[in-house]
């Protein structure tokens, strides 16, 4: 994947200038690229979707070729490659963290719960419908969450 990230950026700057400020350019929004890309893999994103939404992270780079066109202050018309955006379902939604924190309080706060009205009480046979409750309560804020990411 690394040859069609550097293929895509090659073709975006394959009308800039060649000099050492283009280049240096480039070689940063490669290196940004790259590493965006593996972050989203190791995030757990498939190969596509990561190279599609690191790839949508360039954005329009003609305004910062147009600024190293060279020293005659020339200033050269610059057609940036078509830019595939993700599909929503795709991308990573930073919800999803707040929703796995809010889960995971959820699961310590019944499983306290569960423990101390067990040991206090000692109707252990009874006190299991708690974690009944905590899978409703699970699907409870996933529908919430769900209903948050889709109005955005």
């Amino acid at each position: 994947m690394r040859d069609k990230i550097e293929a895509y950026i090659d073709e975006l700057f394959k009308s800039a200038p060649d000099n050492p400020q283009t280049r240096e350019l480039k070689e940063e929004i490669l290196s940004n690229t790259l590493e965006k890309y593996e972050d989203l893999v190791a995030g757990g994103m498939n190969d596509e979707s990561a190279y599609k939404s690191a790839i949508s992270g360039i954005g329009d780079v003609d305004e910062l070729i147009k600024e190293y066109s060279g020293d005659s202050g020339e200033i050269i018309e610059v057609k940036s490659a078509e830019i595939v955006e993700p599909k929503p379902d795709e991308t990573v939604k930073p919800k999803r963290s707040l929703q796995k924190i809010v889960v995971a309080i959820m699961w310590c706060l019944i499983i306290v719960i569960y423990l101390v009205v067990s040991i206090t009480t000692g109707a252990w046979q009874f006190t299991w419908v708690a974690f009944l409750i905590g899978f409703a309560l699970k699907f409870v804020i996933d529908g919430i969450f769900e209903l948050i990411n889709q109005k955005q």
